[in-house]
């Protein structure tokens, strides 16, 4: 009854299989350095913003961006373009990191909303150039967004709220034993600026951003079918592959692809 062989698992008519994210961030030796059946990384712990009457506090009207992220951005940026950048684009990219040092300040004063408009400050900038760099620039930039117009406004926890937990005490786990600079080669320059343990893009593909993606797609063998491996990807990023599972009961007309002898039977049959 069935025009296809079936799958290795004896399924018939999949179509459009892919695999799936999931919420644990990748480090490459996760599985040896935990005894659990399924260690996961990446906890962050946050709450909803709460306004003087305890109640939840209005929802963003800006976009919010990640200030660390775009100052990360950049700064990779103005390496990749060293020697090759005309000194309109030299001038520009020091201009745009002197902004994004000004929101990092913004933010870590608890000034969300002028780090923000620094960041819009430094799109505006951006636009009003006719540089060959500057879609480049707006795209990245964009990849930094963490919050749209209408998101509820959420904020970390802190370690003063959490003095009783036993349970966790830092709200960013992430980085737990391997992002501090006492655990890199660093650890003798306390003022080292960056990701002391992942020089992502140089070195490594691995950074807070590399999520795992589990199971198998149609493009695929086997293996990956296994719950147990493990690939990653940059959350920001996409494929074909990584998606929404699919599958179907049959694919195509319920009376076959030209197939007359078939089709006959059905109308046969429907006519009774």
């Amino acid at each position: 009854m069935f025009s296809y062989w079936p799958n290795d698992y004896g399924l018939y008519n999949m179509a459009g299989n892919v695999s799936e994210w999931v919420m644990d961030v990748y480090r490459p030796l996760s599985p040896e350095d935990k005894d659990d059946f399924r260690p996961f990384r990446g906890n962050v712990f946050q709450t909803k913003v709460l306004n003087s009457d305890g109640v939840v506090q209005d929802k963003h009207d800006l976009v919010i961006y990640d200030v660390d992220g775009i100052k990360y951005y950049l700064t990779e940026f103005q390496l990749s373009m060293q020697g090759r950048a005309t000194d309109e684009e030299a001038a520009l990219i020091d201009e745009l990191l002197t902004q994004a040092d000004q929101a990092i300040d913004f933010a870590s004063t608890r000034k969300h909303d002028l780090a923000m408009q620094r960041v819009q400050d430094m799109i505006d900038n951006i636009k009003s150039k006719d540089l060959e760099i500057c879609p480049k620039l707006l795209s990245g930039i964009s990849d930094y967004q963490s919050d749209q117009p209408g998101d509820v406004r959420v904020r970390n926890v802190t370690v003063e709220e959490n003095i009783d937990r036993r349970n966790y005490r830092q709200s960013g786990n992430i980085d737990f034993r391997d992002g501090d600079i006492e655990s890199s080669i660093y650890f003798e320059q306390p003022d080292y600026e960056g990701n002391p343990m992942y020089d992502w893009g140089k070195t490594t593909l691995v950074n807070d951003r590399s999520r795992v993606y589990k199971g198998a797609s149609w493009a695929d063998r086997i293996y990956w079918a296994n719950p147990a491996t493990r690939r990653h990807l940059d959350e920001r990023q996409s494929t074909a592959t990584i998606g929404f599972r699919c599958a179907m009961t049959r694919v195509g007309s319920p009376k076959g692809l030209g197939d007359d002898k078939r089709r006959k039977k059905l109308d046969q049959q429907q006519k009774r």
